[in-house]
């Protein structure tokens, strides 16, 4: 006849040896994979049914319009362009230059030109 200690004590010694296999068991990937596969199984089961095959496209196009638009902010900041304002075709600035408004006197400029040259030789021959 076992006594009452030595009881308790096997009793423990299963305890911890059914943990032990247990613990083995679930943290092994070949327990996982067929408990894994069922899931699988069973869910695409349910996206054939239940699912309309359209609205899987739903998420990936809104990742891709997100994801553009985050480029396009990344770009703006990353080259300055925030407070870029863009033009029409038809506006009068992107028309290019009219000859009414644009004169540029070229005498003028070339005599002032010579002058500072003229002056850079004096200060150059006298120092």
């Amino acid at each position: 006849m076992m006594r009452p200690v030595k009881r308790l004590q096997s009793s423990k010694e299963s305890f911890i040896e059914i943990l032990v296999i247990i613990r083995a068991c679930l943290t092994s990937f070949w327990f996982w994979l067929p408990v894994l596969y069922c899931v699988y199984f069973w869910m695409q089961i349910w996206l054939i049914f239940w699912v309309h095959p359209l609205t899987i496209l739903v998420l990936p196009i809104v990742l891709s319009i997100y994801a553009i638009i985050q480029e396009e902010k990344r770009a703006k900041a990353f080259y300055e362009l925030n407070g870029i304002k863009y033009l029409s075709a038809s506006h009068p600035i992107g028309e290019g230059p009219k000859a009414k408004l644009f004169n540029w006197k070229v005498e003028k400029y070339v005599k002032e030109y010579e002058k500072l040259l003229k002056k850079k030789q004096e200060q150059k021959d006298s120092g």
